[in-house]
């Protein structure tokens, strides 16, 4: 892929973009503190509204991760009336006086995607107006450089490579609303496995654009010893018709496929969105592992109302290939890095387990 040095910017973008800089000021988020040499915990988590307090972060700070990852929803700024930006850029703006940057910075690196109230739509995909604008938005909050290739070409995917004591690890962030297709939707608002959403066949609907596809390929073609693809939306789950990647089974077939083609050993994948909290694994048609940790919500939890239908007790969500319940309330998810196993963890918002897998 071509290194582009100079962004290239609409008079329009770069108006926006100023403003968002104006607003939120922030200097990149990982120049501040050198990463240490070997990489061992990660911290993650999702939707965190800057409309309510965020007691979670004592928790997560008591922690004192290497790495936080943001998996999308970090503001809840989508106007669902006109799709504008205004709202966008005024909890951007509310935002940066509510996450404590200045502590989580001193000893975590910090990395972010976006999911649908933060790119701008709620359940948005390709078809959103101001997509670009909101690229623009995202990065300046989150301190990206202007020579990164993020400004230089559509979506906002990346990678990072670091170091464990197990070796290489390879994170990749995926963007699920760039390029992403309309979903079909159900005929049964609201039903159980029928929420929003019905897995749509049709050959020509796609997550991640032919552009970012031929980038994940060349991406798992690199040496890595352990890989993690971060997606805002959930990978493995099949058990509600809310957005996932099984609303498109062809491209989540394709996922699967493309990880069974690079031969990989393990793979862990990171996700949000559900306001509500599971690990998950699954094997593959090769035989190779697949692991999930669904981290959602830091301070929007969905205890409140993913429990009822019609006014009623709403049956458990079905989940084959999920391990225990799902945890309704507040959470962040947990990565440990250890000479003999990788350990995956989902926390409450006191910092106690209450979900764990291994893996060796």
């Amino acid at each position: 892929m071509k290194e582009i040095l100079t962004p290239r910017l609409s008079r329009r973008t770069f108006f926006l973009g100023s403003i968002a800089s104006v607003l939120v000021s922030f200097l990149p988020f990982n120049k501040l503190f050198p990463s240490p040499k070997y990489i061992n915990k990660i911290a993650l988590g999702a939707c965190l509204t800057q409309e309510k307090e965020q007691p979670i972060w004592k928790s997560i700070l008591k922690d004192r991760s290497d790495i936080f990852i943001f998996m999308g929803d970090n503001v809840y700024g989508d106007d669902k009336i006109t799709g504008k930006l205004n709202k966008l850029i005024k909890a951007y703006k509310k935002q940066k006086t509510k996450i404590p940057f200045s502590k989580l910075r001193e000893t975590n690196e910090i990395h972010a995607i976006w999911d649908d109230h933060d790119y701008g739509k709620n359940d948005g995909g390709a078809e959103y107006q101001y997509k670009e604008d909101s690229k623009n938005l995202f990065l300046d909050f989150w301190g990206i450089s202007l020579n990164d290739p993020r400004r230089n070409r559509d979506g906002i995917y990346f990678e990072t490579k670091k170091l464990t004591q197990k070796g290489t690890l390879q994170i990749i962030f995926l963007d699920t609303r760039y390029f992403r297709s309309p979903l079909k939707r159900t005929d049964e608002r609201g039903a159980p496995g029928k929420e929003r959403y019905l897995p749509d066949n049709s050959h020509d609907k796609t997550f991640l654009g032919e552009e970012q596809w031929n980038w994940l390929s060349n991406k798992l073609d690199e040496d890595a010893d352990i890989r993690i693809i971060v997606s805002s939306i959930q990978i493995i789950a099949e058990g509600h018709g809310f957005e996932k990647w099984g609303n498109l089974p062809r491209e989540k077939r394709k996922l699967y496929e493309l990880i069974d083609k690079k031969n990989i050993k393990d793979m862990i994948f990171l996700s949000g969105d559900r306001h509500a909290g599971g690990i998950y694994n699954e094997i593959t048609e090769t035989g190779i592992r697949l692991y999930e940790i669904t981290s959602s919500s830091l301070n929007l939890p969905g205890a409140a109302w993913v429990t009822k239908y019609k006014g009623k007790e709403r049956p458990p969500e079905p989940g084959s290939n999920r391990i225990n319940s799902m945890y309704l309330w507040e959470n962040y998810g947990f990565i440990e890095f250890t000479d003999d196993a990788i350990h995956l963890s989902l926390k409450d918002i006191n910092g106690k387990k209450v979900n764990s897998i291994s893996i060796s």
